[in-house]
């Protein structure tokens, strides 16, 4: 019987990480979508190339990946952060652009908590 609860709490938490790296990897896609739209934020773009190398070291498992999430974890939270408080984000992007910015953030700080209690298990 603890075979099997052990068994479904490892497929549990590999899902997780799957979930995760698919987190990292369209956060990625979008800021490289960003970028495409406006070549002058590099900034974006260097968060974009993080994201999806903590994308690739998340699926693999590899224990360098928590120390680029944090990488990604702080980036992030200074972009969202400026994004939310600058006034024409609303007046040009919309409602829709601040509730992605609060997800964002949200999931952003649910990975770096995950990956920081989850770092020893990673090879």
């Amino acid at each position: 019987m603890s075979k099997s609860a052990g068994g479904l709490k490892s497929r549990i938490e590999s899902i997780l990480k799957y979930l995760l790296a698919v987190f990292y990897l369209v956060s990625a896609g979008f800021f490289f979508y960003c970028l495409a739209l406006d070549l002058n934020m590099i900034h974006i773009g260097l968060l974009g190339f993080l994201s999806l190398i903590t994308a690739f070291g998340v699926f693999k498992g590899e224990i360098w990946s928590v120390w680029v999430a944090f990488l990604v974890f702080c980036a992030g939270n200074a972009f969202a952060f400026s994004m939310l408080l600058n006034p024409l984000t609303f007046e040009t992007l919309g409602i829709l652009s601040e509730i992605g910015l609060i997800t964002y953030l949200i999931l952003v700080w649910v990975a770096m908590i995950y990956l920081s209690v989850k770092r020893k298990e990673f090879h």
